[in-house]
């Protein structure tokens, strides 16, 4: 796996093979030969879906080659993972013929060689690169609401959103707002509550509220590998939602679309929050904690790791307690003396009590998720304004300096773009 991310990483950051107007014919005849002998028996002579469940690589968007090397080195679906197979210009390679449908297409899909929409920057370093000022789109995005861009949102989610009167408020909100003025559209929020049940997820619910029109934009969703892409289930039910119509029935399925990602404008992570008694203690990784009580979330990330790595006097002292907003008032309380927490809970936490004893420590845990704006992937207009505004905003420092203006503990994206899927055996590895 660490090999395989580290090719991935190498390969973003190489320049592309289609900076030229066309591919050359040399160059696709070789990579039609690497698609033949690695891919063609599933997918297809020529991407031709021979009408097996594979997925049709004429449909996949030609401008996200992060996804697709992504795909294809780690696996997806029945898919096998070839990162260990294939060599990084095999890699390459197989990207050029699906970009190009096989050499019939310019990248992007003009098959006339027109000016292109702006594809995503191919590493987190790239964001940073971006002009501070995002052109405007060419014409009227077509959003679910004329003369409005609409995004769903958490109804109380902390720094990050939340409803108020005659708009929002948080980090997200205000993204939202400097979109939709971008665009020369009103900004509208869709409040949601998402029920901790269960049957749900909050990846099928995303989709749900996309695919029913229901909003323009998610925002606030993780890059998670197998998180967006095609639909993970051909129907799912959406969340609760403010202002819904009395016709509307709880629990009512709509098919799925599939769903892209914008680039990351920001990065979730987990660090310990200390209570008064470990005063003076700035814990710097799991052995840092000795002498202290750990409480320990249970069914969450933080609470896996902490039961992986906690050593054992702590972890037999660990006090055990449900996920949620009681959580850290337990810690406040002086249950126990710390907790290994998402940042963003922190953030509201500290919303909730202006007048918190507890502090966020230094250190933060290397699994992170890089944070992006969800949006139907046949949307290709919407999405590339979104991938080019956010990445100016990000050049400016604006989205910092509204992180810091509404009470939000702000993370640059980080490598690798899409957080590969966690499993036990990366858990353990994880420090």
């Amino acid at each position: 796996m660490i090999r395989r991310m580290l090719m991935g990483l190498a390969l973003l950051a190489a320049p592309a093979l289609l900076s030229a107007p066309a591919a050359a014919a040399d160059e696709i005849e070789k990579a039609g030969k690497v698609y033949k002998q690695f891919c063609s028996h599933c997918h297809g002579i020529g991407m031709v879906n021979p009408g097996n469940s594979s997925y049709d690589l004429r449909k996949f968007p030609q401008d996200d080659k992060e996804r697709f090397l992504a795909s294809v080195m780690q696996g997806k679906g029945d898919m096998p993972a070839w990162g260990d197979i294939l060599l990084p210009e095999e890699l390459e390679q197989l990207w050029l013929y699906v970009s190009t449908r096989g050499g019939k297409e310019q990248p992007g899909g003009d098959a006339n060689g027109g000016e292109q929409a702006a594809a995503p920057p191919e590493s987190a370093e790239a964001v940073g690169e971006q002009s501070s000022a995002a052109p405007a789109p060419a014409g009227p995005l077509e959003t679910v609401k004329e003369g409005r861009l609409s995004a769903c949102l958490p109804l109380d989610g902390g720094a990050l959103s939340g409803r108020r009167a005659g708009g929002g408020a948080g980090l997200e909100w205000r993204l939202l707002a400097a979109l939709a003025d971008a665009a020369g559209l009103a900004p509208e929020g869709v409040w949601y509550e998402s029920e901790q049940e269960e049957e749900s997820d909050p990846a099928h619910e995303v989709y749900a509220m996309l695919s029913m029109g229901l909003c323009d934009l998610v925002m606030g969703e993780p890059l998670y590998e197998g998180d967006f892409g095609p639909p993970p289930a051909p129907s799912a039910a959406p969340p609760r939602w403010v202002d819904r119509p009395d016709s509307w029935r709880i629990g009512t399925f709509v098919p799925l679309r599939a769903v892209a990602l914008s680039r990351p404008y920001r990065r979730a992570e987990m660090g310990f929050v200390m209570a008064p008694s470990a005063e003076g203690r700035d814990p710097q990784g799991f052995d840092d904690l000795s002498g202290l009580v750990v409480g320990v979330q249970q069914g969450t990330l933080g609470g896996a790791l902490l039961g992986l790595h906690l050593p054992g006097p702590e972890k037999r002292a660990s006090v055990m307690a449900p996920p949620g907003g009681r959580f850290l008032w337990r810690l406040e309380t002086g249950e126990f003396d710390a907790a290994l927490v998402d940042v963003d809970a922190w953030d509201h936490h500290r919303m909730q009590n202006r007048v918190t004893k507890l502090r966020l420590g230094s250190w933060r845990h290397a699994i992170g998720f890089n944070i992006g704006v969800a949006h139907l992937e046949e949307n290709t207009a919407l999405g590339a304004f979104v991938d080019a505004r956010v990445g100016a905003l990000l050049a400016s420092g604006e989205i910092a300096r509204m992180a810091a203006e509404e009470g939000a503990t702000w993370a640059p994206p980080r490598e690798p773009l899409v957080t590969p899927r966690l499993t036990a055996a990366s858990l353990r590895k994880a420090f």
